[in-house]
Parts: C-alpha cells; sequence; structure tokens
C-alpha cells in the first residue's frame, strides 16, 4: 500500500461513506446520504482516507460551535470550552489493523491544533464492550474525562442490571475520552 492519502471528503463520496458506516454500524449509528450530507454540513472536518484508488475510510468531527444535536456531543459541551468531537471514524474491514485510522487521527490532530483547538474528544462504548477502540484511543493518548449511560432502541428480552440499576439491555455505558494535544 503506497499510495495512501487524507482529502477533505466530497459529495460524491456520500454513498461510499454509507456503506463502509452499514458494515459498522454496531459500533456507530445507521445513516443514509441524506444524514450523511446533514452531518457534513455540521462538521468541521469530515475527510476520506484513500488508499490505492478506493475511499477505505472516514473520519467526522463536529466543532465546538456546531449545531449537533447529539446526547455525547452535549456532554463534551458541557465539560470542555474547546474541542473537536469524533462524530465516528470507520475503516473498511479489509484496511483494518494497517494503522490507517491513526493516519486519519494524525492529520485531524494536525488541523485542529492549526485551527487553535488542543483537544480532540470522542466516546467508545464500555457496555456493550468495544475493546479494540479502547485499545486504539488509549495508544493515542485519549483520557476518560468522565462516562455516561444512553438509552438504546431496543425493547429488552432480559434484563441485566449494574449497581446503579441501569439495564444494560435497554442502555449503553460510553466512556467520554479527552486527548490533551498540547502532550502530543
Amino acid at each position: 500500500m503506497s499510495d495512501i492519502y487524507v482529502r477533505d471528503a466530497t459529495e460524491h463520496d456520500f454513498e461510499r461513506v454509507v456503506e463502509l458506516n452499514l458494515a459498522e454500524v454496531a459500533h456507530t449509528s445507521a445513516m443514509n446520504q441524506d444524514d450523511v450530507a446533514k452531518l457534513h454540513s455540521l462538521s468541521a472536518y469530515h475527510r476520506v482516507l484513500v488508499v490505492e484508488g478506493t475511499v477505505a475510510g472516514f473520519l467526522l468531527v463536529m466543532g465546538p460551535n456546531s449545531h449537533y444535536i447529539n446526547e455525547n456531543y452535549a456532554w463534551f459541551k458541557n465539560h470542555l470550552a474547546n474541542y473537536m468531537y469524533i462524530d465516528r471514524i470507520v475503516l473498511d474491514a479489509r484496511y483494518q489493523g494497517r494503522q490507517l485510522g491513526t493516519v486519519l487521527y494524525q492529520d485531524l490532530f494536525t488541523w485542529s491544533k492549526a485551527q487553535g483547538v488542543n483537544h480532540v474528544v470522542c466516546e467508545y462504548n464500555l457496555v456493550p464492550p468495544n475493546p479494540p477502540s479502547a485499545k486504539f484511543h488509549q495508544r493515542l493518548g485519549f483520557k476518560e474525562l468522565g462516562y455516561q449511560w444512553l438509552l438504546l432502541n431496543k425493547s429488552p428480552s432480559v434484563a441485566v442490571f449494574d449497581h446503579a440499576g441501569v439495564s444494560a439491555r435497554t442502555h449503553k455505558k460510553v466512556s467520554m475520552q479527552c486527548c490533551d494535544l498540547t502532550h502530543t
């Protein structure tokens, strides 16, 4: 893989973004082309990773003044003043494990610093667990700021409760992560 680069996403990429996202919908939320267009219009940063002429992944990020409505974005808005919020990163399964996610994040880090923003934030699932995401983000210097439970859109067949009485069948627990770019 010698021909690898990151470029701004365009409307011509939206169909591929939907396709990539659908393959990873267990770790992100579903979206169609209209959803991508809306998120793109709200984003501060939306770039694709191209490998040998094929869009192999994308990274979609909201800035601190976005009109994005999302529970996780709102959590960070209540805890930080100036940040870039990673809404989603998705890589084609054929390219996972090759440090290409790091290529996208390093591009974001460089871009964020140029915008005068020193915090990049995201979340990943603790319940149900997402160990690859946890490992990836820890390797890049992300630290947990807190966590929150979010309601799932599923009806439970069997409820499992944690010590606080929150059902793991009706809720997911997300770790709220921050990378301080002044230390990278």
